[in-house]
């Protein structure tokens, strides 16, 4: 790979793990999910998609350790 692409991948990827660091993903639980339908015409079907879900992410441990 020439060197200005690789440069770029690498800067890219410090970039997002900086951002994003490895430790535990947050969980996510779906807690509903329906599907409203109504016929609006014979050939046009209306349909509304609701999903509720619940986010748990782990506490943000780094700022206690900089001190």
């Amino acid at each position: 790979m020439p060197w200005f692409p690789q440069l770029c991948r690498h800067l890219g990827l410090t970039v997002h793990h900086l951002k994003h660091p490895h430790g535990k993903p947050p969980q996510k639980q779906t807690v509903r999910h329906t599907v409203e339908e109504q016929q609006v015409n014979p050939t046009t079907t209306l349909r509304r998609t609701t999903i509720e879900e619940i986010e748990i992410r782990p506490a943000d441990n780094a700022a206690d350790t900089r001190s």
